[in-house]
């Protein structure tokens, strides 16, 4: 039995006030895939994660370099 066919057996069971909890739950799960996926693939946000933009190399060198 995959998957999909467990949560139906279990969805089958719930009463009404689950169901809406459910709803609310998968809605959720399905806004949240579409709002990260596209920033993490970005150009942009994948630059800004590189190790070329990290100023705190640049920032710290000196002060950690002279102890």
């Amino acid at each position: 039995m995959n998957t999909r066919e467990k949560l139906e057996l279990i969805i089958d069971q719930l009463n009404n006030e689950q169901l809406s909890t459910l709803l609310d739950f998968a809605v959720l799960l399905k806004s949240k895939e579409k709002t990260t996926v596209p920033m993490v693939q970005s150009q942009a946000y994948e630059e800004w994660l590189s190790n070329e933009n990290d100023i705190y190399d640049e920032l710290f060198a000196d002060e950690f370099s002279t102890r």
